[in-house]
Protein backbone atom coordinates (compact mmCIF):
# COMPACT_ATOMS: atom_id res chain seq x y z
CA UNK A 1 0.00 0.00 0.00
CA UNK A 2 1.09 3.58 -0.59
CA UNK A 3 2.16 5.48 2.52
CA UNK A 4 2.92 9.10 3.32
CA UNK A 5 6.30 8.21 4.72
CA UNK A 6 7.28 11.82 5.29
CA UNK A 7 4.60 12.13 7.98
CA UNK A 8 5.94 9.06 9.81
CA UNK A 9 9.50 10.37 9.59
CA UNK A 10 8.57 13.88 10.73
CA UNK A 11 6.58 12.76 13.77
CA UNK A 12 9.22 10.18 14.70
CA UNK A 13 11.89 12.90 14.73
CA UNK A 14 9.64 15.26 16.69
CA UNK A 15 9.36 12.56 19.34
CA UNK A 16 13.14 12.04 19.18
CA UNK A 17 12.81 8.35 18.33
CA UNK A 18 15.27 6.41 16.20
CA UNK A 19 14.00 4.03 13.54
CA UNK A 20 15.20 1.16 15.72
CA UNK A 21 13.24 2.44 18.73
CA UNK A 22 10.10 2.99 16.68
CA UNK A 23 10.36 -0.51 15.22
CA UNK A 24 10.97 -2.27 18.57
CA UNK A 25 8.45 -5.06 19.13
CA UNK A 26 6.61 -4.22 15.89
CA UNK A 27 8.85 -4.85 12.89
CA UNK A 28 12.41 -4.48 11.64
CA UNK A 29 14.27 -1.19 11.28
CA UNK A 30 14.35 -1.89 7.55
CA UNK A 31 10.55 -1.89 7.41
CA UNK A 32 10.46 1.56 9.04
CA UNK A 33 13.08 2.73 6.56
CA UNK A 34 10.96 1.48 3.62
CA UNK A 35 7.91 3.26 5.02
CA UNK A 36 9.75 6.56 5.45
CA UNK A 37 11.89 6.53 2.32
CA UNK A 38 10.02 4.37 -0.20
CA UNK A 39 6.47 5.18 0.98
CA UNK A 40 5.40 1.53 1.06
CA UNK A 41 4.24 -0.96 3.70
CA UNK A 42 3.02 -4.50 3.04
CA UNK A 43 1.28 -4.97 6.40
CA UNK A 44 -1.63 -2.93 7.68
CA UNK A 45 -1.09 -4.44 11.16
CA UNK A 46 2.50 -3.15 11.27
CA UNK A 47 1.53 0.26 9.96
CA UNK A 48 -1.32 0.53 12.47
CA UNK A 49 1.01 -0.39 15.36
CA UNK A 50 3.54 2.23 14.23
CA UNK A 51 0.81 4.87 13.96
CA UNK A 52 -0.44 4.06 17.47
CA UNK A 53 3.10 4.40 18.85
CA UNK A 54 3.34 7.82 17.21
CA UNK A 55 -0.23 8.84 18.19
CA UNK A 56 -1.18 9.14 14.51
CA UNK A 57 -4.40 7.98 12.88
CA UNK A 58 -3.98 5.28 10.27
CA UNK A 59 -6.01 7.29 7.77
CA UNK A 60 -3.61 10.25 8.01
CA UNK A 61 -0.69 8.28 6.54
CA UNK A 62 -2.48 6.33 3.79
CA UNK A 63 -1.86 7.79 0.36
CA UNK A 64 -4.49 5.86 -1.59
CA UNK A 65 -7.94 7.49 -1.53
CA UNK A 66 -9.89 4.24 -1.89
CA UNK A 67 -7.82 2.57 0.80
CA UNK A 68 -8.39 5.55 3.06
CA UNK A 69 -12.13 5.36 2.43
CA UNK A 70 -12.21 1.63 3.16
CA UNK A 71 -10.08 2.04 6.29
CA UNK A 72 -12.41 4.77 7.55
CA UNK A 73 -15.44 2.59 6.78
CA UNK A 74 -14.00 -0.44 8.56
CA UNK A 75 -13.04 1.66 11.59
CA UNK A 76 -16.67 2.81 11.82
CA UNK A 77 -17.89 -0.76 11.37
CA UNK A 78 -15.58 -1.92 14.16
CA UNK A 79 -16.91 0.77 16.51
CA UNK A 80 -20.47 -0.37 15.80
CA UNK A 81 -19.60 -4.03 16.38
CA UNK A 82 -17.92 -3.15 19.68
CA UNK A 83 -21.26 -1.72 20.85
CA UNK A 84 -23.19 -4.74 19.51
CA UNK A 85 -24.74 -2.84 16.58
CA UNK A 86 -23.93 -5.61 14.12
CA UNK A 87 -26.97 -5.10 11.89
CA UNK A 88 -26.12 -1.43 11.40
CA UNK A 89 -22.50 -2.34 10.71
CA UNK A 90 -23.57 -4.96 8.16
CA UNK A 91 -25.75 -2.40 6.35
CA UNK A 92 -22.75 -0.06 5.99
CA UNK A 93 -20.63 -2.85 4.52
CA UNK A 94 -23.36 -3.83 2.04
CA UNK A 95 -23.96 -0.22 0.99
CA UNK A 96 -20.30 0.43 0.22
CA UNK A 97 -19.40 0.75 -3.47
CA UNK A 98 -15.74 -0.06 -2.78
CA UNK A 99 -14.62 -3.32 -4.37
CA UNK A 100 -12.18 -4.97 -2.00
CA UNK A 101 -11.08 -7.42 -4.69
CA UNK A 102 -9.51 -4.51 -6.60
CA UNK A 103 -6.96 -3.90 -3.84
CA UNK A 104 -3.53 -5.42 -3.52
CA UNK A 105 -3.77 -4.85 0.23
CA UNK A 106 -4.28 -8.26 1.84
CA UNK A 107 -4.76 -6.86 5.35
CA UNK A 108 -7.71 -4.72 4.27
CA UNK A 109 -9.21 -7.71 2.50
CA UNK A 110 -8.82 -9.84 5.63
CA UNK A 111 -10.42 -7.17 7.75
CA UNK A 112 -13.34 -6.93 5.31
CA UNK A 113 -13.88 -10.71 5.38
CA UNK A 114 -13.84 -10.76 9.18
CA UNK A 115 -16.43 -7.99 9.54
CA UNK A 116 -18.64 -9.44 6.84
CA UNK A 117 -18.51 -12.73 8.76
CA UNK A 118 -19.11 -11.36 12.25
CA UNK A 119 -21.94 -9.03 11.20
CA UNK A 120 -23.68 -11.89 9.39
CA UNK A 121 -23.21 -14.17 12.39
CA UNK A 122 -24.10 -11.91 15.31
CA UNK A 123 -26.46 -9.60 13.46
CA UNK A 124 -28.47 -12.17 11.54
CA UNK A 125 -27.43 -15.61 12.85
CA UNK A 126 -26.42 -16.36 9.26
CA UNK A 127 -23.97 -19.21 9.76
CA UNK A 128 -23.70 -20.12 6.07
CA UNK A 129 -22.36 -16.75 4.93
CA UNK A 130 -20.30 -16.21 8.07
CA UNK A 131 -18.52 -19.55 7.59
CA UNK A 132 -17.59 -18.55 4.04
CA UNK A 133 -16.09 -15.22 5.13
CA UNK A 134 -14.26 -16.64 8.15
CA UNK A 135 -12.76 -19.50 6.14
CA UNK A 136 -11.60 -17.05 3.45
CA UNK A 137 -9.86 -14.92 6.05
CA UNK A 138 -8.23 -18.01 7.56
CA UNK A 139 -6.96 -19.06 4.12
CA UNK A 140 -5.54 -15.62 3.32
CA UNK A 141 -4.10 -14.77 6.71
CA UNK A 142 -1.04 -15.58 8.75
CA UNK A 143 -0.11 -15.60 12.42
CA UNK A 144 0.58 -11.84 12.39
CA UNK A 145 -2.87 -10.85 11.15
CA UNK A 146 -5.20 -10.18 14.06
CA UNK A 147 -8.26 -10.27 11.77
CA UNK A 148 -7.30 -13.68 10.44
CA UNK A 149 -6.94 -14.88 14.04
CA UNK A 150 -10.26 -13.28 14.98
CA UNK A 151 -11.85 -15.11 12.05
CA UNK A 152 -10.48 -18.44 13.26
CA UNK A 153 -11.77 -17.66 16.75
CA UNK A 154 -15.16 -16.77 15.28
CA UNK A 155 -15.33 -20.16 13.59
CA UNK A 156 -15.32 -21.47 17.13
CA UNK A 157 -18.34 -19.25 17.89
CA UNK A 158 -20.18 -20.61 14.84
CA UNK A 159 -19.71 -24.22 15.90
CA UNK A 160 -20.45 -23.43 19.54
CA UNK A 161 -23.76 -21.88 18.46
CA UNK A 162 -24.49 -25.06 16.50
CA UNK A 163 -23.70 -27.10 19.65
CA UNK A 164 -20.79 -28.79 17.86
CA UNK A 165 -18.46 -28.27 20.80
CA UNK A 166 -15.66 -30.57 19.61
CA UNK A 167 -15.32 -28.57 16.39
CA UNK A 168 -15.60 -25.30 18.30
CA UNK A 169 -12.73 -26.35 20.58
CA UNK A 170 -10.45 -26.93 17.58
CA UNK A 171 -10.84 -23.34 16.38
CA UNK A 172 -10.69 -21.73 19.81
CA UNK A 173 -7.44 -23.58 20.50
CA UNK A 174 -6.08 -22.70 17.06
CA UNK A 175 -6.75 -18.99 17.59
CA UNK A 176 -4.92 -18.97 20.93
CA UNK A 177 -1.99 -20.85 19.36
CA UNK A 178 -1.87 -18.26 16.55
CA UNK A 179 -1.73 -15.43 19.10
CA UNK A 180 1.28 -17.06 20.73
CA UNK A 181 3.07 -17.17 17.37
CA UNK A 182 2.66 -13.46 16.62
CA UNK A 183 6.02 -11.78 16.08
CA UNK A 184 4.57 -8.29 16.51
CA UNK A 185 3.05 -6.76 19.63
CA UNK A 186 -0.33 -8.39 20.26
CA UNK A 187 -3.03 -5.84 19.32
CA UNK A 188 -5.75 -4.83 21.78
CA UNK A 189 -8.31 -6.51 19.46
CA UNK A 190 -6.96 -9.83 20.74
CA UNK A 191 -9.04 -9.13 23.86
CA UNK A 192 -12.02 -10.58 21.95
CA UNK A 193 -10.14 -13.82 21.40
CA UNK A 194 -9.32 -14.20 25.09
CA UNK A 195 -12.91 -13.40 26.07
CA UNK A 196 -14.63 -15.67 23.54
CA UNK A 197 -12.34 -18.57 24.39
CA UNK A 198 -12.73 -18.03 28.13
CA UNK A 199 -16.51 -18.13 27.71
CA UNK A 200 -16.24 -21.41 25.79
CA UNK A 201 -14.09 -23.09 28.43
CA UNK A 202 -16.45 -21.85 31.12
CA UNK A 203 -19.34 -23.43 29.20
CA UNK A 204 -17.45 -26.72 29.04
CA UNK A 205 -16.57 -26.48 32.76
CA UNK A 206 -12.83 -25.99 32.21
CA UNK A 207 -12.86 -23.27 34.83
CA UNK A 208 -9.11 -23.05 35.38
CA UNK A 209 -8.49 -22.47 31.68
CA UNK A 210 -11.33 -19.95 31.45
CA UNK A 211 -10.00 -18.04 34.46
CA UNK A 212 -6.44 -17.91 33.05
CA UNK A 213 -7.67 -16.66 29.66
CA UNK A 214 -9.76 -13.94 31.27
CA UNK A 215 -6.70 -12.80 33.22
CA UNK A 216 -4.64 -12.72 30.02
CA UNK A 217 -7.24 -10.48 28.41
CA UNK A 218 -7.17 -8.17 31.43
CA UNK A 219 -3.36 -8.08 31.33
CA UNK A 220 -3.50 -7.07 27.66
CA UNK A 221 -5.77 -4.18 28.63
CA UNK A 222 -3.29 -3.07 31.28
CA UNK A 223 -0.49 -3.04 28.73
CA UNK A 224 -2.54 -0.65 26.58
CA UNK A 225 -3.99 1.26 29.56
CA UNK A 226 -7.37 0.35 28.07
CA UNK A 227 -10.87 -0.57 29.28
CA UNK A 228 -11.63 -2.59 26.14
CA UNK A 229 -14.15 -5.31 27.14
CA UNK A 230 -12.71 -5.12 30.65
CA UNK A 231 -16.14 -5.40 32.29
CA UNK A 232 -16.82 -8.70 30.49
CA UNK A 233 -13.35 -10.06 31.21
CA UNK A 234 -13.61 -9.13 34.90
CA UNK A 235 -16.95 -10.93 35.07
CA UNK A 236 -15.49 -14.08 33.46
CA UNK A 237 -12.53 -13.98 35.84
CA UNK A 238 -14.77 -13.67 38.91
CA UNK A 239 -17.28 -16.28 37.75
CA UNK A 240 -14.67 -18.89 36.87
CA UNK A 241 -12.57 -18.19 39.96
CA UNK A 242 -15.65 -18.97 42.07
CA UNK A 243 -16.43 -22.12 40.09
CA UNK A 244 -12.88 -23.47 40.43
CA UNK A 245 -12.32 -22.49 44.08
CA UNK A 246 -14.11 -24.44 46.78
CA UNK A 247 -13.02 -21.98 49.50
CA UNK A 248 -14.95 -19.00 48.08
CA UNK A 249 -18.37 -18.51 49.63
CA UNK A 250 -19.52 -16.05 46.94
CA UNK A 251 -18.02 -14.75 43.68
CA UNK A 252 -16.28 -11.38 43.85
CA UNK A 253 -17.92 -9.32 41.12
CA UNK A 254 -16.79 -5.96 42.55
CA UNK A 255 -14.39 -5.10 39.69
CA UNK A 256 -16.84 -6.30 37.04
CA UNK A 257 -19.56 -4.07 38.53
CA UNK A 258 -17.30 -1.02 38.52
CA UNK A 259 -16.30 -1.51 34.88
CA UNK A 260 -19.85 -2.39 33.81
CA UNK A 261 -21.18 0.75 35.48
CA UNK A 262 -18.48 2.84 33.80
CA UNK A 263 -19.34 1.29 30.40
CA UNK A 264 -23.09 1.60 31.06
CA UNK A 265 -23.40 -2.14 30.43
CA UNK A 266 -26.78 -2.68 32.06
CA UNK A 267 -27.23 -6.18 30.64
CA UNK A 268 -24.06 -7.35 32.40
CA UNK A 269 -25.11 -5.61 35.62
CA UNK A 270 -28.37 -7.56 35.44
CA UNK A 271 -26.48 -10.83 35.00
CA UNK A 272 -24.26 -10.01 37.97
CA UNK A 273 -27.26 -9.14 40.16
CA UNK A 274 -28.87 -12.46 39.29
CA UNK A 275 -25.63 -14.39 39.94
CA UNK A 276 -25.13 -12.70 43.30
CA UNK A 277 -28.56 -13.99 44.39
CA UNK A 278 -27.98 -17.55 43.23
CA UNK A 279 -24.24 -18.27 43.37
CA UNK A 280 -23.68 -18.98 47.05
CA UNK A 281 -22.20 -21.90 48.97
Amino acid sequence: MKIKGDIIRSVRKQKKLSQVTLAAGICTQGTVSNIENKNVCDSLEILDAICKRLNLSLESVLDDNDEKKLTTLLNHVEELCNTFKHKEAHALLKESSINVADFQNKELELRWFYFMGITNLIGFNNTTDSLFYFYRADELGDSNSIYAILSVNSLGIVYEMADELDKAKVYYEKSIAMLKKMTITIPIEATKIYFNTAKFYSLTKKYDLAYDLALQGMALNRSYQSLYMLDLLAYEAAFNDFMRSTDLAVPDFSSAKVFATFNDNQSLLNVIADDEKNMKR
